[in-house]
């Protein structure tokens, strides 16, 4: 059962700038679970920021003149605070959310880390929920290893946009869309390009750079979830279903392309050393695959932290031997 932001014991939680896989954190360290299946994400909420926290911890920049919706931002190692709306007249600000944060979630091991990570950055009287924190905007992906851009282009096809709203960027990403916005691009080489320019590298990142493995990846990005955090940790597969947007065409077993010389064409396109992946992934095996890999991490993600079974005796005797060592003292 996911708990509500409300508790935590004793104070204990990851401060606003203290990396969650660093020594530093108070949590038992873990390795890294795989391949995270959620990136930015956006919440809004009528809640009001603690200040003083955010002061200490970043620099506060207000919007003069009146240009941007928010009066207030504060940008931290993982996330980005804005507050108080401003921009429009009196009514129209009171309809907008009082705080909206922008979180990286790929720097969190596990859902409730990011939950805490929340926490900290409201006043700790605030009786903060799940359902107090609305997405209004999400990002999802899926990586595959070993699949070439260029298979992807020869196999794939997007329902419900049209071919004019594809785009291909300096034979990198493929672009697709605008809400839902999708990208699909090789991370492998946007890690390395990262990492050449000395920009932290989470956990994730540094383990793909180290293994040299060719990484794929889709992301789908949308401001249409019309859900809360609540909503998410209680059904987090409902996601899935964006995936099914993505289908693929197994070219080279049509006949009637092969009769017209439409395989050879295609085949063309297609560097030789990619052509290994074009054999090795079919249809139904990518759209499968896509799914599978997004829920399986996206399991391991929610899981709740391991409590160690509470043992009276052993507390007592622990009891005992803190006070024979005050009293010889």
């Amino acid at each position: 059962m996911i708990k509500p932001l409300a508790i935590i014991a004793n104070g204990f939680f990851y401060g606003l700038n203290i990396h969650p896989g660093s020594p530093a954190s108070i949590y038992r360290q873990s390795r890294t679970r795989g391949i995270m299946s959620i990136g930015k994400l956006d919440l809004t909420t009528q809640l009001k920021p603690d200040i003083s926290k955010l002061r200490k911890l970043g620099t506060i920049i207000k919007d003069i003149p009146s240009r941007k919706i928010y009066k207030n931002f504060c940008k931290l190692e993982f996330a980005e605070i804005m507050w108080h709306p401003h921009k429009f007249d009196f009514i129209t600000n009171l309809g907008i959310p009082y705080t909206k944060i922008s979180i990286h979630s790929k720097y969190f091991e596990r859902f409730y880390l990011l939950r805490e990570y929340l926490l900290k950055i409201f006043h700790s009287n605030d009786a903060i929920e799940l359902d107090q924190s609305n997405i209004s905007r999400i990002e999802i992906h899926s990586d595959i290893e070993e699949l070439s851009l260029d298979t992807v282009l020869a196999r794939l096809w997007v329902m419900g946009y049209r071919r004019e709203s594809v785009s291909f960027y300096k034979g990198n990403t493929i672009y697709i869309g605008s809400n839902p916005k999708i990208r699909i691009f090789e991370k492998s080489q946007q890690i390395k390009r990262k990492s050449l320019k000395g920009k932290q590298l989470s956990a994730f990142e540094s383990k793909i750079l180290e293994s040299k493995k060719s990484i794929t990846r889709f992301s789908i990005e949308t401001d249409n979830f019309k859900g809360t955090l609540q909503n998410l940790a209680c059904n987090p597969k409902q996601l899935v279903s964006y995936f099914d947007r993505f289908k693929f065409y197994d070219f080279e077993n049509d006949e009637s392309i092969n009769r017209l010389g439409g395989f050879q064409i295609l085949m063309s396109k297609i560097r030789r050393e990619h052509r290994k992946s074009l054999e090795k992934y079919k249809q139904k095996d990518l759209e499968l695959l896509l799914k599978k890999n997004f829920v399986s991490n996206f399991d391991d993600w929610f899981k709740e932290e391991k409590q160690k079974p509470f043992d009276l005796s052993k507390e007592i005797k622990k009891g005992i031997r803190q006070l024979k060592e005050a009293i010889e003292i």
